[in-house]
């Protein structure tokens, strides 16, 4: 009897105790601590670190958790990183000082269209193969001396003809909305022109001397001027010498967000240019354009190079092939120093046979931008070729040096009596 009662005092107690356990694993799995198949990680649904949860409100119908000092500990981190972040773009500026201003994207560039899908960084090869979104298909890369990649506008023959005379100030070609042929003397020299208000503009061949000033009418100069047209405009065969004393001034440059800018078999000599008055580029659309397509062009200078970076306006794509800058070796100089300046995860932008031959004793890694040395998009030197495998817009990279063959476009081939090798 006594065996009997024993066993029944035990059988009860057992009961008793079952349910506060199994209840003690539901609350568990609703607060979603470790270990529960609702919560994942410790911490689930609370906004602390280690949640699976996107931090948001409780989802209904789970409780929430006793406070803690966690979130505490996470704000204070949150903001000891914020102001690291804010350290660290602070020295990214001071590191850019050797060169252009630079400013946050979101001020610099109210125009720029919004990110295209899979423009976030990711892995590609050093030779620069983009990953993510890359440029258009475009026609092979033709060879130096043979025909060039884009023809002119159908009928450009037939454009209403504005012929330039002017040999010691700037003259504006204005297309009145249509188009129009801009023809230089086919034996003598002028002074830079502006291509302004035209649907389709071409110029073909002749040359162009920079003014001995920086700033003609108070406007910083350029040899070309490309301003506020909407179709294509096609530059060729145009030799333009930037070796002028007392000059300062940009080969081509545009601000033209609704035009294609073509710009083939043109040669540059000697531009001149400084931090501190006229920051003088080989090429730069800096008002933006919708797509810009360069083959075959050769630019020396002792300020910068090609800058297809966006600046005050959006730009749609671009493509530079057989293409390369040097040092002209005219001193002083006054910062600068980048010969290729392009944009990570920005506008796709393809590089096929592009040099850059810098200034003596200074770096190739420091040479083009982003440099080597850069923290978000570091350019990534290899056989003697940079490229940016964080950025997934850009295909191809720059090459160190000159050309085996010399120049894409050597001396006397363009200018005056220019005759185009026509086209593929």
């Amino acid at each position: 009897m006594q065996r009997l009662i024993a066993f029944l005092v035990l059988a009860f107690s057992a009961h008793q105790v079952l349910p506060v356990q199994e209840a003690g694993v539901v609350a568990g799995q609703e607060a979603g601590v470790t270990g529960s198949p609702e919560g994942g990680s410790s911490g689930a649904g609370t906004g602390v670190p280690g949640s699976s949860d996107t931090d948001g409100p409780v989802p209904p119908g789970r409780p929430v958790t006793a406070p803690s000092t966690e979130p505490e500990q996470e704000q204070a981190a949150n903001e000891a990183g914020a102001r690291a972040r804010t350290d660290a773009r602070a020295q990214d500026l001071a590191a850019a000082g050797e060169s252009e201003d630079e400013a946050p994207a979101a001020a610099t560039t109210p125009d720029a269209p919004a990110p295209r899908p899979g423009n976030s960084p990711s892995a590609t090869s050093h030779r620069g193969t983009a990953t993510g979104t890359a440029p258009a298909p475009a026609p092979a890369p033709a060879a130096a001396g043979g025909a060039l990649s884009w023809a002119p506008p159908a009928g450009w023959a037939g454009y209403p003809v504005t012929r330039i005379t002017a040999t010691n100030s700037v003259t504006t070609v204005s297309g009145k909305g249509g188009d129009v042929l801009v023809q230089l003397p086919p034996d003598r020299a002028v002074a830079p022109i502006i291509i302004a208000n035209c649907r389709n503009a071409v110029v073909m061949g002749g040359r162009i001397d920079v003014l001995p000033t920086a700033r003609p009418d108070g406007n910083d100069q350029r040899a070309i001027y490309v301003h506020k047209c909407t179709g294509t405009v096609h530059i060729e065969g145009v030799l333009i010498n930037g070796n002028v004393s007392g000059s300062q001034a940009d080969g081509i440059a545009v601000n033209a967000p609704d035009a294609l800018v073509q710009i083939q078999n043109v040669r540059m000599e000697g531009l001149r240019g400084t931090y501190s008055v006229n920051h003088a580029d080989v090429f730069q659309p800096w008002g933006g354009v919708r797509e810009f397509r360069i083959d075959r062009l050769t630019g020396s200078t002792n300020y910068q190079g090609i800058q297809v970076r966006r600046d005050l306006g959006a730009i749609g794509r671009g493509t530079i092939r057989n293409a390369n800058v040097s040092s002209s070796g005219v001193t002083p100089t006054d910062r600068g120093g980048q010969f290729i300046r392009v944009e990570c995860n920005g506008y796709p932008l393809a590089l096929d046979n592009v040099y850059v031959a810098g200034r003596e004793g200074r770096s190739f890694g420091t040479s083009v931008w982003p440099q080597s040395d850069d923290r978000s998009c570091p350019a990534v030197i290899q056989g003697g070729v940079a490229s940016w495998p964080s950025a997934s817009n850009i295909a191809g990279g720059v090459r160190q040096g000159s050309p085996a063959a010399g120049d894409f476009v050597p001396a006397g081939t363009v200018g005056l009596g220019y005759v185009s090798p026509g086209y593929r």
